[in-house]
C-alpha cells in the first residue's frame, strides 16, 4: 500500500517522541499526558492534505511543525491551513458562523470572535501593504513577510508563530494575498515565492481603508463633436 501524508506524520510522531522528551526534560517538565504530533506544511504555510502523496511535498521547500496535544483530545482537524478545510467566508468577517435558536451565548462569542479575527487579518493586510511600499523593493518575498515583518511589534495582533501562519494562510486561500514566484538572481535554480496583496478585491480596498479610492477606476474622456453614430450614419447616406 502506498504511504500517505498521514502516515508519515504518524510514523514521524512515533519515532520522534522518545528522542524529543529526551531532549526536553533537560530544560522543562516532561510534558506528561500529552502525545507528540508531527504535521507537514507546505512553504507558503499550508497543511499538506492527509491523503496526499509523499511527493507532494519536499524537505527543500516544505516544513514540520511538532506540537504537544492532550493524549485523550481528538486529533486536530485542520480549519484555517488545512487543504481540506473549508474556507471561512471573510466577506462575513473570517468565519463560519451557524445560527442557533437554543445558544444566543454562543452567538454573542462567535460575534466577537468573527471581530478579532477581522482585526487580526486586517492587520496581516496592512502590513503587506507597507510592505509593498518599502523603497527598493520590487516584491515581497513570502517567508521574509512571514517569519520576519508579521513577528514584529508592528503586527502586534499576531503575537504566535501558530496565529501568523494561519492568518496568512486564511488570506492567500482567500485570495486577498496572491502568491507567485520570480527569479531568484542568487540561485535560478531556485524561484523566490513571493505575496502580493489582491487589491481589485472589495473587500481588501475595505480593510485597507481605499473604498473611496477611484483612482483605479476607469473614467471615460469625453471627445467634442457630434455622436460617432451621427457621423456613420451621414457618412453610410453620402455613399
Amino acid at each position: 500500500m502506498k504511504n500517505t501524508i498521514e502516515q508519515i506524520e504518524i510514523q514521524g510522531a512515533q519515532q520522534l517522541d522518545r528522542p524529543i522528551r529526551n531532549f526536553l526534560q533537560k530544560f522543562y517538565p516532561n510534558p506528561e499526558g500529552h502525545r507528540l504530533t508531527v504535521s507537514l506544511f507546505d512553504e507558503s504555510g499550508r497543511k499538506k492534505r492527509c491523503s496526499a502523496s509523499p511527493d507532494n511535498w519536499s524537505p527543500e521547500s516544505g516544513e514540520i511543525r511538532i506540537r504537544f496535544e492532550p493524549a485523550d483530545a481528538e486529533p486536530e482537524q485542520a480549519t484555517i491551513s488545512g487543504d481540506e478545510a473549508t474556507s471561512p467566508s471573510i466577506a462575513s468577517g473570517g468565519l463560519a458562523v451557524s445560527p442557533s435558536s437554543e445558544a444566543e451565548s454562543l452567538a454573542v462569542g462567535a460575534a466577537k470572535q468573527l471581530e478579532n479575527n477581522t482585526q487580526r487579518l486586517t492587520e496581516l493586510l496592512k502590513a503587506l501593504d507597507r510592505a509593498e511600499s518599502t523603497p527598493g523593493w520590487s516584491f515581497v518575498p513570502l517567508r521574509k513577510f512571514r517569519d520576519e515583518i508579521l513577528s514584529s511589534e508592528s503586527v502586534p495582533l499576531l503575537p504566535t508563530d501558530a496565529e501568523r501562519h494561519a492568518f496568512l494562510d486564511l488570506a492567500i486561500k482567500n485570495r486577498f494575498v496572491l502568491v507567485g514566484k520570480v527569479p531568484n538572481p542568487k540561485a535560478p535554480q531556485f524561484p523566490v515565492t513571493t505575496v502580493r496583496l489582491n487589491r481589485l478585491m472589495p473587500d481588501v480596498k475595505r480593510m485597507l481603508g481605499d473604498e473611496d479610492d477611484q483612482d483605479n477606476d476607469f473614467h471615460p474622456v469625453e471627445i467634442g463633436g457630434e455622436p460617432m453614430s451621427d457621423t456613420i450614419i451621414r457618412e453610410r447616406r453620402q455613399q
